[in-house]
């Protein structure tokens, strides 16, 4: 019985990140998320009591460390944290190409909608930012760029590519996200 409480939680957070992600949090109803999920009502109140914000915070925090992991084997794969960087990107790009990048909450899509009214969910994609911050950060510090230095340079990293997938998305191409990984070496070797 376990198992299928579990099963059945999975999938209400599951359905929720997909709902988020095509419909945002102000689209995404409770009611839709049963629907699709296949869960009975009693299922969504018995596993999240607080409702449609606590399905939302679960499934952001499922995308944080989704993406943290993602984002620390993708670099773990080149000692050089340049080459990393840069081959990350590289690999954001194809995905985009391939309709296979966006598996998630869209965060920054999130925060846009939400940043005013609701302040646990904006706390928890805060963390979600500096999770993803801080993979970026640790791998320039292996690299010997100092903790300051690490951080600021992976929050720029960051923001560039949370910038470049916005313009990816107006665009329907790739080319900012290979624009800014051709950048990369020249802002990073400038740091070092």
């Amino acid at each position: 019985m376990v198992k299928s409480n579990n099963t059945t939680r999975n999938k209400l957070i599951e359905t929720t990140g997909k709902l988020l992600q095509l419909h945002g949090y102000s689209g995404t109803g409770l009611n839709e998320i049963i629907k699709q999920s296949g869960a009975p009502k009693g299922s969504l109140y018995y596993h999240f009591p607080e409702g449609k914000e606590q399905l939302a915070y679960e499934a952001i925090e499922r995308t944080k460390e989704n993406v943290t992991n993602f984002i620390k084997d993708s670099l773990a794969r080149y000692d050089d944290p340049i080459e990393a960087i840069q081959n990350f990107i590289y690999d954001s790009a194809k995905r985009f190409e391939a309709d296979s990048y966006f598996n998630g909450v869209p965060i920054a899509n999130i925060v846009l909608e939400i940043s005013k009214t609701n302040d646990r969910l904006r706390e928890l994609c805060r963390k979600v930012f500096e999770s993803w911050h801080e993979a970026f950060a640790d791998k320039l510090k292996s690299g010997g760029y100092s903790d300051e230095e690490s951080w600021d340079l992976a929050m720029t990293i960051n923001a560039m590519i949370q910038g470049a997938f916005v313009i990816c998305l107006t665009r329907q191409d790739s080319k900012p996200l290979l624009v800014m990984a051709e950048q990369i070496p020249v802002m990073l070797i400038k740091g070092k």
